[in-house]
């Protein structure tokens, strides 16, 4: 869960500035911003700007101005799924999350056939 342990030092980090510096009102560092957009390529928009106390369309704002650079450098992830095990409970959740706060939920029943790799590959490739 390095996402979540990063946005937990990144609401400890930015907790302090606004002890130091005096909270609302007062702009939040570009440095500061730039670490918030990165939880928020992992951890999803709502999920940031809720924890962190920020506005979600300044959030999302600032998302489409920086570019994932650290996306791009780290390129295709790959997920190890044991895929005979999928399906065999009464109820199978499937959930994707994207760099861009977009989620894709999926619940199978028991029994249920699905081409996870297609779907995968639908999530990822799609355009916002």
């Amino acid at each position: 869960m390095r996402g979540r342990s990063r946005l937990d030092r990144t609401l400890a980090r930015l907790a302090q500035w606004r002890a130091q510096h005096g909270g609302r009102g007062i702009p939040v560092p570009e440095e500061m911003w730039a670490e918030v957009v990165k939880v928020a390529r992992v951890e999803g928009v709502d999920v940031t700007a809720r924890a962190l106390r920020l506005d979600r369309s300044r959030l999302e704002a600032r998302m489409e101005t920086q570019p994932a650079v650290e996306a791009a450098q780290t390129g295709g992830g790959f997920v190890e799924l044991e895929a005979s095990r999928l399906g065999l409970s009464p109820r199978t959740v499937i959930r994707f999350h994207g760099r861009d706060g977009e989620r894709l939920e999926v619940e199978l029943g028991a029994g249920a056939a699905i081409d996870l790799a297609a779907l995968a590959d639908a999530f990822w490739r799609r355009r916002g």
